[in-house]
């Protein structure tokens, strides 16, 4: 019988790294420089060629390591790996991590070579997680057990609650670069599975439910390996799942058979029971991050129920109300009714003559109490506000008057019942430093109001 438990995917004891290199900017020297920056234990290079490289003993086959060896990191060309995991086998390796390419996403040639792959690697209960893989990384324990650029990860690898697995390799290592760079998003462990040969999103799916590190699982797959597995899981974990799904058209179903040889799928049969598991979609990259990292800071978890959809506007500016409101109509949102006993203690903070209506214009509030006052006590208002089930805030980060910390007007609040969302603008410097303050204390930015109020229409409606 295979091992069940893929630990000895994120918690291997001794790593091969197979086609290691010491040729710089190569894929196999990148590998080998990421595992030793943050794997402690033994590294076994195997490379035919060298007696070693970077200083480490290197060897000519995986069965001539004179180590224990958990796990084969493999990045040699396509031809070679049924070789390589035949060695694998004799070595009793217990998994392998294909990160070449040249397999059934190519044609009828690289899917046999596949499946000759997966029939060596069953017959010698080794576990293959690819190919056509970026890899994977554990942001808790420092490990990247991939084969991207080194220098790329330096500072940028933030540990926090939001695990993903993507059918992906290149575009999704530039996207997590890209979300790591603006510091906004913790991630916990990052799987990269391309053609799921074997391990598929089901198997690292029921690792992660069981594992401490991960709050919010998010997903970009082309195909499901076991749908109905895949439904049942979600719609029974206490941990939310955010979906991008690839292969929605016609043509870009297509187009996923030349990427990870996916079928695609009927999208109109598994947006249907997406919706009915509780899976939360987005339609883009940065949108499914957008709502990975709302809701690992607490917002949306299952027990609130949040199903209604009226949301209430705090903004410095009559304007950008407005074309908030436009957005809430747009994805099906309602500007809610403020409760009498929340429009008298607006009234009480703002000048005689400024009707209190939603969207609420805080500036002649600030004018008569200060910004501090204002913005505290307005958002303290509309958020226990029973006919208020989501809040926006639209602010603006300058000098003067406007140099006041933004994080303390929305620390008032102290739980997480209702999602507050904030719209930030203002001198480029002071809006990143109070992106960076405001998300490392749990409440979520963002830089278009479009895109918050997305967000928003997700968590409110689970659409």
């Amino acid at each position: 019988m295979m091992e069940s438990n893929l630990k000895f995917f994120f918690e291997p004891k001794g790593v091969a790294i197979v086609g290691a290199t010491p040729q710089a900017n190569r894929g196999g020297n990148n590998l080998l420089i990421n595992v030793t920056l943050g794997y402690k234990e033994a590294i076994y290079p195997v490379n035919p060629k060298y007696k070693e490289i970077m200083g480490i003993k290197t060897y000519p086959t995986v069965s001539a390591i004179d180590g224990v060896v958990d796990l084969a990191l493999i990045f040699v060309p396509a031809a070679q790996t049924p070789g390589v995991l035949r060695e694998c086998v004799a070595k009793g390796v217990k998994g392998a991590i294909l990160e070449n390419s040249g397999f059934a996403e190519v044609g009828p040639e690289g899917e046999a070579l596949q499946n000759e792959c997966n029939n060596i690697a069953r017959k010698g209960e080794l576990r293959l997680w690819g190919p056509n893989s970026m890899g994977l990384i554990d942001a808790g324990k420092g490990y990247v057990f991939s084969f991207m650029t080194p220098s790329l990860w330096d500072g940028l690898l933030k540990r926090g609650g939001v695990s993903l697995i993507v059918q992906s390799g290149l575009l999704s290592a530039g996207f997590l670069f890209t979300i790591m760079s603006h510091k906004t998003l913790g991630l916990a462990k990052v799987c990269s599975i391309g053609n799921k040969c074997d391990i598929t999103e089901i198997d690292l799916l029921e690792f992660l439910l069981d594992d401490p590190d991960t709050k919010v699982i998010a997903f970009y797959l082309e195909s499901f390996s076991n749908g109905r597995k895949f439904f049942e899981l979600a719609k029974s974990s206490p941990k939310p799942f955010v979906l991008l799904k690839g292969g929605k058209s016609a043509a870009g179903a297509m187009a996923s058979v030349s990427h990870t040889a996916s079928l695609a799928g009927n999208y109109r049969v598994i947006s249907g029971a997406i919706k009915q598991a509780g899976v939360l979609e987005a339609d883009d990259f940065f949108e499914m991050m957008d709502i990975a990292r709302v809701l690992e800071k607490g917002f949306g978890e299952r027990e609130n129920s949040f199903k209604a959809g009226r949301v209430a506007i705090l903004t410095y500016s009559g304007a950008s109300g407005i074309v908030t409101t436009d957005y809430l109509e747009k994805f099906g949102l309602d500007l809610a009714v403020l409760s009498p006993a929340t429009i008298k203690r607006l009234e009480i903070l703002s000048p005689a003559w400024m009707p209190v209506k939603n969207p609420v214009d805080y500036w002649p509030a600030m004018e008569k109490n200060g910004p501090v006052v204002a913005m505290k006590e307005g958002l303290s208002a509309l958020y226990v506000d029973p006919n208020v089930d989501g809040v926006v805030i639209n602010l603006f980060a300058g000098h003067g008057v406007w140099g006041f910390d933004l994080l303390e007007l929305i620390d008032v609040i102290k739980d997480r019942k209702k999602p507050i969302l904030s719209w930030i603008i203002g001198l480029k410097d002071n809006v990143e430093n109070a992106k960076i303050r405001m998300e490392k204390s749990g409440w979520p930015v963002f830089d278009e109001i479009h895109r918050l109020v997305k967000v928003m229409s997700v968590l409110l409606q689970n659409r």
